[in-house]
């Protein structure tokens, strides 16, 4: 037994009798308040063990409740059928190490501990990470190799079609290629920036909308943010290329090509990392399942192909 409760006419000594009587037979463990009821067991409040000690043992719970003005013992609760993801939102709202859980008519059926919660976000963050990565969590904690291995091979596959589109752009400029080797030494670059901005701003969109930190009122702001520090990152790191391609291949103008190629791109991986798990969001697809995917995709196009597209009209 982990739910203490008490009825609004018995008296804190009661209480303390009725708790010392379960602690004594091992019957009750880890807790922390007495969740007061009526005669129909409906929650009226919450006392921590704490805040009863100090009153004085024969007043009643109703004459407790009757004088606390500042309503402090006003119970948080949570109904039995609502989604784990809100009531793991309503612990960091209100900063709670227990939340009473309450059924029809806000009768008293339970509650849910901080160590409860715990135990939901570290299976929740194994679930994202498993997803980001492409990967189903039930499936890799199978022992069946062929099993697992299918699952994987499913989304390598996506992987194969969507590299296949990025190999497609490269193919469109397969003349300014053989003319310039560089660019061919350079792209890696392009697409190692691009994808690991992108990665950056997906995690922190899709760990910020499992958390509830975004929604729609504030998924504007989100982006802006996003997209103010790709550009920032985008002019730092077009500097840094620029005079790095420039000295290397003694060709300023090839150091042109790809600083402002770095900017397109990672202002893409901004812009579409924070964009793309909200999108998902809002089709009411998981953003943590196929967003690396897409966003992959999307990043090596929009880098190979503003890097090879500028090339072809500024170096020939």
């Amino acid at each position: 037994i982990e739910l203490f409760s008490a009825n609004i006419n018995e008296t804190v000594q009661d209480s303390i009798n009725n708790l010392k009587a379960l602690k004594v037979n091992d019957e009750i463990e880890n807790i922390h308040q007495v969740f007061v009821v009526d005669n129909h067991s409906q929650l009226l409040a919450s006392i921590s063990l704490e805040d009863l000690l100090t009153f004085d043992f024969n007043l009643k719970y109703s004459e407790i409740l009757e004088n606390d003005f500042e309503h402090k013992y006003n119970s948080i609760s949570v109904l039995d059928d609502d989604d784990i993801d809100d009531v793991v939102q309503q612990f960091e709202k209100y900063n709670l190490s227990v939340v009473a859980v309450t059924g029809y008519k806000n009768r008293l059926l339970g509650r849910i501990t901080s160590d409860d919660i715990l135990d939901v976000v570290e299976q929740s963050a194994t679930e994202q990470m498993y997803q980001l990565a492409g990967v189903d969590d039930e499936f890799e904690q199978e022992e069946e190799i062929l099993q697992t291995g299918k699952k994987r091979a499913s989304w390598l596959f996506i992987n194969l079609l969507t590299a296949i589109l990025a190999s497609i752009v490269i193919g469109l400029f397969d003349d300014v290629l053989k003319e310039f080797i560089a660019l061919a030494i350079l792209m890696p670059i392009v697409a190692s920036m691009g994808g690991n901005a992108g990665t950056q701003t997906l995690a922190v969109m899709v760990r910020q909308l499992a958390l509830g930190d975004i929604d729609e009122q504030n998924s504007r702001d989100a982006i802006k943010k996003e997209v103010l520090i790709a550009i920032f990152n985008g002019m730092l790191f077009a500097i840094i290329l620029g005079l790095i391609a420039s000295t290397w291949f003694d060709n300023i103008m090839l150091g042109i090509v790809i600083a402002l190629s770095m900017v397109i791109t990672l202002f893409s991986a901004g812009f579409f990392g924070s964009t793309i798990p909200l999108m998902l969001k809002k089709f009411d697809i998981d953003p943590a399942i196929g967003s690396t995917v897409l966003l992959t995709t999307v990043t090596d196009i929009m880098g190979f192909f503003s890097f090879l597209a500028l090339a072809k009209y500024l170096l020939i």
